[in-house]
């Protein structure tokens, strides 16, 4: 009955024995003869044949074979299967197109052909989603409703005769009324015969619908069949007063039964016994619906299939009630007679209205659709359509969407590849975690796919592969270096790198030049080919791009070779301006890589350019200022004057800085005439001798290393990306002088305190409020309260309060001196709370909603004194939130409407950090190592910092007066001066033995050192004196800012996991290191000696790594983020990936 359940089944209807009978028959009722096929399924009652008509297509053909031993006329049920059809007619979701014919040997029962039913699509890559499942639930509701409102009933509901479309548009299908409509309760030969046509004991049949020997329906029936009652067996049902009818409660019990199985994937509520065991009471229907975790239709089937029929409900009633929990699909997913091109040009035009909710939905209709699109045009639509599916549950899906995108790369259109290539990069960087089971898309999937994409006869497509190839690669280690795959993945784009540098296209070229930094594992093998890129005359802007790129490609090769290969290929002769602008600039970013006579020689050279060439006086001065800036030998003060002297804007000098070189640099001469001096004696001033003493640098080292430096130390931008936090601790200047006295000088003790794990997911932010409490934020959409005083009163800690906001928490943050909080979910929406004296949230103060698609990532304060609130008693506070669209807004706190926006440049990469110092600016870190200086004042954006290592940042904290702490993505905190643009500071979580080995063996050392066990994931500073890092090792490491030799790791447990204290300088950058630095002594005197230290050196940091790993499965896994509260004692509030919330002090 009803076409296949699975496709093993009809392999096995396939082996039958020809049937007896042929479908030659209906040549006459249907004017042609249908080719047969195949066999969907052969049972006694009828046989099920998949055939072709000439003018119709595929059809599915079933067959009741008259009987021959006894006379039986079958005009009476032909009739009423007629009519009941008739009455289908132009009803939603029923597959209501179907004729009846009959002849002397057989009744045919003929309809349309769909591919897939209910019971195959549960098992089917990609599974349905949970919002896909509340549609098709909602469809098998409405094709009842439209059913039973026409009087018809169905009479064997189960998920084989629930047809669907490739986008999960759901038919009822395979009406049986002329099936009986009781059956003995203990004779289950009948229901083999007549319903369990699939051979899988799945029960679908109302309880009612069994009878007892004795009872009233058997009576009725066994008068029935003597003849002594007349035939009220009324198969149509519906508003039949007959007793033996069928009856609309009968069909909402199967369609519990096929929804709940819908909802257990696969597996069926009822087996024939089970549902008579129900019958009888021994089950109970909450022990049935147990296994469903989605609660709400849970409760739906739950009521469903109550065992009385006059408690279930009807259809339209079950829409009414639990119509909000039932997703509508957009108005595309229901043009099921429209082509694919129009399917598509209906799903973009509304896209915007597509929720969360519905994202799944809209994301089947268009994959589906894709396929057919015969216009490229809308398979550009296509695509953009999918990338805006991506969000809510579909975020970063690898299961439907890279398979559609992927397909999509080998299009006959040229356009459509290549935005194919670009929407996999979107894709692929909105992944946050890899299951196991798709741990293979990279090398499996695609890694086939880059040689062929690199090799494109388009020069679009494959502009559009150099320009993402990094972005695939960075995703690739990312997500699945944990794994141990994409090994063959990076082969291959390596292979591809080779082949687009020698590329013909001078384009392509050019933006795989753009997006050298990116491809750290393939630059230093592709360096050879890109060199001979300098010597195309005809392509300056290739040239141009070359030295824009070629400080990447130092920072992945030794000093030495830097100097040997490197340094020398930048050249200022060229005869194109923009070229040795270019130049110039690669000169400063090479600039530690050079030795003193290197900056020397290209001194001279700029200095000749300022004099010669006056459109890049600018370049060439912005040179001479860097390189006086970190000068280390006396140098003459007057070629620095007179690039000064020389500028055409003596504004943009200032810009650049080089007043401030000029007083780095010792003069070799006076520095101004002596007439121009005037002597203090003479103005009548009194002579005064006073002592300076000489201000110490605040970053420099305690105790200086004496193993040289290195440039290795910049292979730290190969760790593996993690989420790093960083929040200010309650002590900051605008804290009370008790709080600030309590934390002044704490040092914690690395007493656990509490343990609780309270969220379902990982905590995003843990932020301190007023008094003795702080909240935390988790992927699990929830806000928990918590009152650290209950530590001294309680055994039991746990939270206070709870409140939800119907999406996973994206933003946190605290203003203290409103006592208020802002948080915000990945739903867009934004909130203002009170944390009341009672420990309980309050109402919403305020709230704002995103537009769809966009939240905020990031959240925090600012005070603009150039405003003054609408409501005169805020003094122009706002509310700064930086989106996921790279923009930032800046709300007002009383109402919470946008203020302003600024929108920053999508090519400094997605957002994922800021930090606010409350009056003046905010700082925003992105994906790609930039940071952008934001005015709070007259919202506009100032300035951006290029972090020195080019590592993403992920989390800011600010420090007193204009310094940042910027935790990155390769588990460095380092320092920047926002005045200065400099780097004074750099503290590792690795040993400085480690970061030679790093310069060693690059990034295959690195990853064999367990990284991921190194990773510093969040930052806290406290009292502008101190900080905490805490990373993958789940160890808190506390950083004395005053003496950094005094700092230690909190919670070690191992004696292997020395204290922080060793230092050494490099490019005026201190690095600050766990383990103390190498003995310098006397190299061995003989090989084997050689071999025999680094194998006791292999061997001392392979058991130092062990020990970490060991500490971090003892902790619980990683710490994502951190806060210090003084109340009502100094302590650390951690919070882990697997929820729990630790409390250190």
């Amino acid at each position: 009955m009803g076409q296949a359940a699975s496709h093993s089944l009809v392999a096995a209807a396939d082996l039958q024995p020809p049937l007896t009978m042929g479908v030659g028959g209906l040549e006459t009722a249907l004017g042609e003869s249908p080719q047969h096929i195949r066999m969907l399924g052969s049972t006694r009652f009828m046989k099920t044949i998949l055939c072709r008509l000439a003018g119709e297509g595929q059809l599915v053909l079933r067959v009741f074979m008259r009987p021959v031993s006894m006379a039986f006329d079958p005009a009476p049920q032909i009739a009423a299967l007629r009519q009941l059809y008739k009455r289908l007619d132009g009803a939603q979701h029923v597959l209501a197109q179907t004729r009846v014919v009959s002849d002397e040997r057989a009744v045919y029962v003929l309809r349309q052909y769909l591919h897939t039913s209910l019971y195959d699509r549960i098992s089917t890559r990609p599974f349905l989603a949970a919002a896909e499942k509340r549609w098709v639930a909602r469809q098998i509701l409405e094709a009842l409703r439209q059913a039973h409102g026409r009087g018809v009933c169905h009479g064997d509901i189960k998920a084989e005769n629930v047809v669907v479309t490739s986008w999960n548009l759901a038919y009822l299908a395979d009406f049986a009324p002329f099936k009986p409509t009781f059956l003995p309760a203990d004779d289950p030969a009948e229901f083999n015969f007549y319903f369990d046509s699939a051979a899988r004991q799945c029960c679908c049949v109302a309880p009612e619908r069994f009878y007892e020997p004795g009872s009233s329906v058997a009576q009725r029936l066994q008068q029935q069949q003597q003849g002594q009652s007349e035939d009220d067996d009324d198969s149509a049902g519906g508003d039949s007063p007959s007793s033996l009818a069928l009856r609309p409660a009968m069909d909402v019990f199967a369609a519990g039964c096929v929804i709940g199985e819908l909802l257990l994937d696969g597996n069926p509520l009822f087996s024939l016994s089970r549902l008579l065991q129900y019958r009888r009471g021994a089950v109970a229907a909450s022990a049935l619906v147990a296994s469903i975790s989605d609660r709400p239709m849970a409760a739906l089937v739950q009521h469903m299939i109550q065992l009385a029929p006059d408690a279930r409900l009807s259809a339209a009633e079950y829409l009414d009630r639990w119509g909000s929990e039932l997703p509508e699909a957009p108005r595309a997913a229901y043009m099921d007679r429209a082509s694919a091109d129009e399917r598509v040009r209906a799903l973009h035009s509304e896209i915007d209205t597509v929720t969360d909710a519905t994202c799944a939905i809209a994301a089947g209709v268009a994959c589906a659709s894709v396929r057919n699109c015969r216009q490229p045009a809308s398979r550009s639509l296509a695509i953009k359509a999918l990338l805006r599916c991506s969000r809510g549950a579909m975020l970063g899906d690898v299961d439907l969407l890279l398979p559609c995108l992927v397909a999509l790369t080998a299009d006959a259109s040229a356009q459509v590849r290549a935005e194919a290539v670009v929407a996999i990069r979107q894709l692929l960087l909105d992944v946050r975690r890899l299951a196991p089971i798709n741990s293979g898309i990279f090398d499996d999937f695609l890694a086939p796919h880059v040689q062929f994409l690199a090799g494109d006869g388009s020069v679009a497509v494959r502009c559009a592969v150099a320009a993402v190839l990094g972005d695939w690669l960075d995703a690739a280690h990312a997500l699945a270096a944990g794994l141990r795959t994409a090994g063959q993945f990076a082969a291959q784009a390596q292979a591809a790198v080779a082949r687009l540098s020698f590329d013909e296209s001078a384009e392509v070229k050019h933006v795989l030049l753009c997006s050298f930094v990116q491809l750290y594992g393939v630059r230093a093998q592709s360096l050879s080919h890109v060199i001979t890129y300098l010597n195309d005359r005809e392509s300056w802007f290739l040239r141009a791009s070359f030295f824009d790129a070629v400080f990447a490609a130092a920072l992945g090769i030794s000093r030495h070779a830097s100097r040997e290969y490197i340094v020398p290929l930048v050249n200022l002769a060229d005869h194109e301006a923009f070229v040795v602008v270019s130049a110039l600039r690669a000169l400063v970013r090479l600039l530690p890589q050079m030795s003193r006579a290197m900056r020397w020689d290209r001194l001279v050279e700029a200095q000749a350019l300022v004099r010669a060439r006056p459109e890049l006086r600018g370049a060439a001065g912005e040179f001479v200022g860097f390189v006086l800036a970190n000068a280390e030998l006396p140098m003459d003060a007057g070629v620095a004057r007179e690039a000064l002297e020389m500028q055409a804007d003596r504004a943009a000098a200032v810009a650049l800085g080089l007043e401030g070189a000029l007083a780095l640099a010792s003069p070799g001469r006076p520095a101004a005439p002596e007439e121009r001096l005037v002597r203090l004696r003479d103005v009548g001033a009194a002579l005064q001798t006073v002592f300076l003493t000489p201000v110490r640098d605040p970053w420099s080292p305690s105790a200086s290393a004496s193993v040289p430096a290195s440039a290795g130390a910049a292979e730290g931008r190969f760790m593996r990306r993690k989420a790093l936090e960083l929040e200010i601790s309650p002590a900051a200047a605008s804290a009370g002088a008790l709080r600030r006295q309590r934390l002044e000088g704490w040092r914690p003790k690395g007493t656990l305190a509490a343990e609780v794990c309270e969220h379902n997911d990982a905590v995003v932010q843990v932020v301190g409020t007023a008094g003795a409490g702080f909240v935390t934020g988790g992927e699990d959409g929830v806000l928990r309260l918590f009152d650290a005083a209950a530590l001294r009163k309680n055994a039991v800690f746990r939270s206070r309060d709870v409140r939800a906001l119907g999406g996973r928490i994206a933003g946190l943050a605290y203003h203290e001196a409103l006592d208020c909080l802002v948080a915000s979910a990945d739903t867009g929406a934004i909130e203002v709370l009170r944390a009341t004296r009672a420990h309980a949230f309050s109402p919403a103060l305020a709230s704002a909603r995103l537009p769809a698609g966009e939240y905020a990532v990031c959240l925090g304060f600012a005070r603009n004194p150039l405003l003054q609130s609408r409501e005169g008693g805020r003094g122009g506070e706002s509310v700064v939130a930086v989106t996921s669209r790279s923009r930032v807004l800046f709300f007002d706190i009383v109402d919470m409407h946008v203020q302003d926006a600024v929108q920053l440049d999508t090519r400094y990469g997605r957002p994922t950090a800021l930090c606010c110092d409350g009056a003046a600016m905010a700082v925003v870190g992105t994906s790609t190592g930039t940071l952008v200086l934001v005015d709070t004042r007259f919202r506009i954006e100032v300035k951006t910092y290029r972090h020195f290592l080019a590592h993403a940042i992920t989390c800011l904290a600010m420090q007193a007066g204009d310094s940042v702490l910027v935790g990155t993505a390769a588990g460095d905190v380092c320092a920047l001066d926002l005045r200065l643009g400099k780097w004074p500071m750099c503290v590792c979580s690795r040993s400085l033995q480690q970061l030679k080995s790093n310069e060693v063996n690059r990034r295959l050392r690195v990853n064999a050192l367990a990284l991921a066990n190194t990773t510093a994931t969040a930052t806290t500073v406290g009292s502008q004196k101190y900080f905490v890092s805490a990373g993958n090792d789940a160890m808190l490491r506390y950083w004395d800012l005053d003496h950094l030799d005094r700092s230690y790791v909190v919670n070690a447990v191992d004696p292997a996991v020395a204290a922080p204290y060793s230092s050494y300088r490099l490019n005026d950058t201190v690095y600050y290191c766990e383990n103390a630095p190498p003995k310098v002594g006397r190299p061995p005197s003989s090989p084997r000696m050689s071999s025999r230290a680094a194998a006791v050196a292999a061997a001392a940091e392979a058991a130092s790594e062990a020990a970490v790993a060991a500490n971090s499965a003892r902790s619980g896994g990683p710490i994502t983020s951190l806060a210090i509260i003084a109340s009502p004692m100094p302590m650390i509030i951690a919070g882990l990936q697997n929820g729990a919330i630790r409390v250190v002090i």
